[in-house]
């Protein structure tokens, strides 16, 4: 439809345009609709790689006059064309204009379409294309300009430093050892510290920590330490049957480190002149407690068995446990890391000890090494204890030939090999050395001679001297092995088992 059938058109309708209004009339709107909708038939063509021709503006259109308030007609006496309701002209669609008609000459962009061209007009570039990241720029930046700009690479922290050339040389280099210990065991090191464990059990062992440091403030006083190595001396003797002890408690409370646990006893850092008992004291429980045998039970690592005998008598035995871990071999030279004034119940915890390696007999000795250990029992042989000197008899053989105990001290007699010599409770009680019970470690001896008593018996008597350098025999004073603490826990023993106290 041409612009003369829409005049036409509005005639035939008698519709007139509203004067003093820039809204088209009711007729305009129609036959703007009918002309709109004639167009969109015939040649609206949707192309959906087309993109949106330019708005209004890019088109060079004039811009429209301001409203005077007179007759929308024009000079030529044509109507003004209607506005359209169509949604096209907000997206930016001229809707009297088809989509494939030329684009309008317009300065050529990159990218773009010929002037004059039916190509669809390519969509403008992204507005970020020529931006780069704070990372990628830090990379790409030049050493040069990085030493020209020293806070280019860190802009939020202050400069670095410039290296040195050449290292500092260092004189009187000390190695710090951060080892609590310096008698440490790898049970020690292995402790797992997250078991759980009780605060007033940590207290208990902790005191005597406590202990040793009033000793030591007493000592710098001047003042008179009795009773305080009485305290310390009553504390040894009670931990040695503390029954709750673990690895935890043990390390936590520090008493096996050496600035402030039982080391600082024996060793005596600060001169503070313990009693030679009570430095013995700490270290045996040191050596024990080190190598993870925190058990205090006197019968640790022995199985007590009844058995009944033929005649119906019930006889009771006792026997090493196989899988003890913490039994220690007999068959060494010397004390065998025992301390003198050791106190064992039986002679079968001496042997579970490494102090004695025969639970009946009175001689344990190996074959190259002879007699290793003694033990002085009954008074059924000449034998005479004179404390530091003792002449101790073999046992007796038959035809003239000695038994395997004797040879063993006539080798060591001959290589002239310390034995360890064990005291017990069996000895005569005029015997002012002997042990009110159990078995007592005295110390080493030396063989230094021998005579043959008996002939057919080869009966021989040695005579065994103390080592010199060793502390006294504890069988009287304060010093006194066995201590109270180890009769009451014997005698407790003795009465589950049922045997006389």
């Amino acid at each position: 439809m041409d612009r003369a059938a829409f005049k036409a058109a509005v005639a035939s309708r008698g519709a007139t345009p509203r004067e003093n209004s820039q809204a088209p009339s009711r007729a305009g709107k129609v036959a703007s609709s009918l002309f709109i909708k004639e167009e969109e038939d015939d040649e609206y063509e949707p192309a959906l790689h087309l993109t949106p021709l330019p708005s209004i503006e890019d088109e060079n259109i004039p811009p429209k006059p301001a409203s005077t308030g007179a007759s929308p007609v024009t000079a030529n006496g044509q109507l003004p064309k209607p506005k359209s309701t169509s949604t096209k002209k907000a997206r930016g669609l001229n809707p009297v204009t088809p989509l494939t008609r030329p684009i309008a000459a317009h300065a050529p962009t990159s990218g773009s379409a010929p002037i004059g061209s039916t190509q669809p007009r390519a969509l403008p570039g992204n507005i970020y294309a020529g931006l780069t990241s704070a990372k990628k720029r830090r990379r790409s930046t030049s050493p040069a300009t990085a030493a020209a700009r020293p806070h280019a690479t860190r802009p939020h922290a202050p400069p670095k430093k410039p290296l040195k050339s050449v290292k500092p040389q260092y004189s009187d280099i000390e190695v710090v050892n951060t080892r609590t210990t310096s008698r440490s065991s790898e049970w020690y090191e292995t402790i797992d510290m997250h078991k759980k464990y009780s605060r007033t059990d940590l207290v208990s062992l902790e005191a005597i920590t406590g202990l040793i440091e009033k000793c030591r403030r007493e000592s710098e006083r001047g003042r008179n330490l009795d009773n305080a190595f009485a305290a310390v001396r009553h504390k040894l003797h009670q931990m040695e049957f503390f029954d709750f002890l673990s690895g935890v408690i043990v390390k936590k409370s520090k008493v096996l480190d050496d600035r402030s646990g039982l080391p600082r006893i024996f060793d005596d850092p600060d001169n503070i002149n313990y009693p030679w008992d009570i430095k013995l004291d700490a270290e045996a429980l040191f050596i024990r407690w080190m190598q993870g045998d925190l058990d205090t039970h006197l019968l640790r690592g022995i199985e007590t068995s009844n058995k009944k005998r033929a005649n119906g008598k019930t006889a009771m035995g006792h026997s090493l446990q196989k899988d003890y871990a913490a039994r220690r071999s007999c068959n060494v030279v010397g004390d065998n890391g025992l301390v003198n004034g050791q106190w064992w119940p039986m002679q079968i915890c001496a042997m579970r000890d490494g102090a004695h390696g025969e639970i009946e007999a009175g001689i344990h000795g190996q074959h190259g090494k002879g007699a290793l250990s003694v033990l002085l029992s009954s008074g059924a042989y000449d034998d005479k204890d004179e404390g530091d000197r003792i002449l101790y008899c073999g046992t007796s053989g038959s035809e003239g030939k000695p038994t395997t105990g004797t040879k063993y001290m006539k080798e060591s007699e001959r290589l002239r090999i310390p034995v360890r010599v064990l005291r017990s409770s069996a000895l005569p009680q005029s015997n002012g050395y002997r042990p009110s019970r159990g078995l007592r470690y005295d110390g080493v001896y030396d063989i230094v001679d021998s005579e043959i008593l008996d002939v057919d018996t080869a009966m021989h008597r040695f005579t065994l001297q103390r080592q010199e350098g060793q502390t006294p025999i504890r069988c009287s004073g304060e010093e006194n092995r066995p201590t109270p603490f180890e009769i009451a826990a014997y005698t407790k023993i003795r009465h589950l088992l049922g045997l006389k106290s």
